[in-house]
């Protein structure tokens, strides 16, 4: 049995994720093989969109550079609203 990426724990979960150190070798090894060979950004933000607790969607963030102007506790507090809003708006579509 192989473990999961960390996308799919991410989704299955339901967990707002910010990876600071992506290229950390514990955690590479749970990145997919297309998102290291395609993107592979240093720093990134997962944020998962559930309805009724199964994932449909995911917003990706990236920074390609580590350490650069990091997310001030407001800022991340409004990414972190966003999976919400994309929810209630697929919602009255559906």
């Amino acid at each position: 049995m192989t473990t999961p990426d960390l996308f799919a724990v991410v989704c299955n979960t339901g967990t707002d994720t910010m990876i600071s150190i992506a290229r950390e070798t514990r955690l590479a090894q749970r990145l997919p093989a297309w998102y290291r060979a395609c993107l592979n950004a240093p720093t990134f933000l997962l944020l998962p969109l559930l309805i009724k607790g199964a994932p449909f969607g995911l917003i990706y963030a990236e920074k390609k550079q580590h350490g650069s102007q990091e997310l001030d506790e407001k800022e991340l507090s409004l990414l972190c609203a966003l999976p919400n809003q994309a929810v209630m708006a697929f919602k009255q579509f559906s």
